[in-house]
This record gives structure tokens, C-alpha cells and sequence, in this order.
């Protein structure tokens, strides 16, 4: 399994699981679910995922084989799951003996309905072909009925132009100062986000260095932030969660199952 996979390497390494939850962030209980194969202890197979990413590039390992690994444990489980299912034991159901349905005498009725369809086709023929004249005899009677007309185009005439002569602007008593049509905003005294989550994300967001928030985030919500100097996320599914300031979307910060941290400062 994947996570006695990681065990073994954070031991070869001498890495405590403190030392893990440290530099990734991941809580201690999650760590040691997936060293264990408790995946039912985790938030959802999404988030493990990325957990798992995330732990093995910590170690300097390969994540996406770790992730593949993962999924083949996923599998296994599934497997054992459904061989362990009780079988139950069915009687056979009795044979019925099919009594011989008696034989009825069928009537042809092919020919006459292909003498039918025959009728109908031959008649549609003849109506094609009478149409087919009739549209080519009008095309030809209009053909030599234009020929030799041709319009007479006149030239145009031609008028002279006559130079205007310019106009001298009179001068004004007071002008008008013109406004800068592009003022400059203020500088703003605090940040605002918003977030919009469209799916299940784990994540930690702290407010001027206190953390506000912690845990999974169930998708379709919208939530809003405010801080006088920054405010910074850390996602364990990034492609779940689309963010908003100053009444425009930034988009995602990441794919799904990815693990991203986001600052946010005073614009």
C-alpha cells in the first residue's frame, strides 16, 4: 500500500510525523490514517488524493506514482469488499414442460401489398418527371426572353467641389477646465476576497497572520474575507474553488486534487 510506502521512507529519512504536518500542512491524524489504510478516517478519496501528492513530494519521492498507487489500493478494496459479500443459496427454480402451440395457417399477404408499393412508386415517378419539365421549359423560355436586353447606365455627373473656407474658433472668455477622464483610484486601507466554491475543499485560511478558518468546505458556497494587510489560503483541492476581488473572478489557482497556497495583499 501506498502509505507503508511513505512510513518506510519518512523513517529511512528519521522524519517524525510532527516534521510532516510542518512542512505540509497536513494534520497529524490524516498522515497517520494514510500510513495506516484507514482511508474512511480521511475526507474523501479527492482530498486524500492530493494529501498523498503532496506528502511524497515532501519526501522527494515521485507524486503521480504515489497517486497511481493510491488508486490501485482504492481498487483492491473495492475487490475485497465485494468477495466478501455472504452468497446465498437459490433452489433451482422447476422445469415447466412447454406444451406445442398449435399450428395456425398463415395467409400470404406479401403480394398484394408489393403490388400496392409498386402503384404508388410509379405514380410518384411520373409526377417527378412531369415537374422536372415543367421547371426546365420555364428556365429556357427566360433565357431567351432576356437575351439582347441590356440596361442603359448613364455616367454620372460630375459636380464641382468647392474648397469650404475655414472658420476661425472664437476665442473664449473663461475656459472650461477638461476632467481627467481616467482618474486614479486611492489606495485601498484593507483586502477583500471572495471565494466561491464549487465543489468539496479542505482549507486553512488565515487574516492578518490568525487563522480564521479550518476544515472541509462543502461546494456550492460563497464566502468572503477582510483583513487590513493580507489574507492567505492553503486548498487541498485548488480546481474546486474560483475566487473574486474587487467584483472580478481570478479563476482557479490549481487542478483538481492539487494542494496550493494563495496571499492575497492590499491593492
Amino acid at each position: 500500500m501506498v502509505g507503508y510506502t511513505l512510513r518506510q521512507e519518512r523513517e529511512r529519512q528519521n522524519l517524525k510525523i510532527e516534521d510532516i504536518e510542518q512542512g505540509t500542512s497536513i494534520r497529524a491524524s490524516y498522515i497517520e490514517a494514510i500510513e495506516n489504510g484507514e482511508y474512511d478516517k480521511l475526507p474523501g478519496a479527492v482530498y486524500t488524493k492530493g494529501f498523498i501528492k503532496n506528502y511524497a513530494k515532501f519526501l522527494g519521492m515521485d507524486s503521480d506514482a504515489a497517486a497511481k498507487e493510491f488508486s490501485k489500493d482504492l481498487a483492491e478494496l473495492a475487490g475485497e469488499t465485494t468477495t466478501e459479500a455472504p452468497e446465498e443459496t437459490k433452489e433451482a427454480p422447476p422445469v415447466l414442460e412447454k406444451k406445442p402451440k398449435p399450428k395456425t395457417e398463415s395467409k400470404p399477404v406479401g403480394y398484394s401489398i408489393q403490388d400496392k408499393g409498386q402503384g404508388s412508386s410509379s405514380k410518384l415517378i411520373v409526377a417527378a418527371v412531369v415537374l422536372i419539365a415543367a421547371i426546365a421549359g420555364g428556365l429556357w423560355s427566360w433565357l431567351t426572353s432576356s437575351e439582347g436586353d441590356v440596361a442603359t447606365v448613364n455616367p454620372p455627373t460630375q459636380q464641382t467641389q468647392q474648397t469650404p473656407q475655414p472658420v476661425e474658433p472664437e476665442p473664449a472668455d473663461n475656459p472650461t477646465p477638461v476632467a481627467n477622464a481616467n482618474p486614479v483610484p486611492p489606495p485601498s486601507d484593507k483586502v477583500e476576497v471572495q471565494a466561491r466554491f464549487n465543489d468539496r475543499c479542505w482549507a486553512l485560511v488565515t487574516v492578518d497572520g490568525a487563522v480564521v478558518q479550518e476544515g472541509v468546505i462543502e461546494g456550492g458556497q460563497t464566502l468572503s474575507w477582510e483583513g487590513k494587510d493580507n489574507i492567505t489560503f492553503r486548498l487541498g483541492n485548488a480546481g474546486a474553488v474560483e475566487f473574486f476581488q474587487g467584483g472580478k473572478s481570478l479563476g482557479v489557482q490549481g487542478a483538481i486534487g492539487d494542494v496550493v497556497d494563495k496571499t492575497f495583499t492590499r491593492q
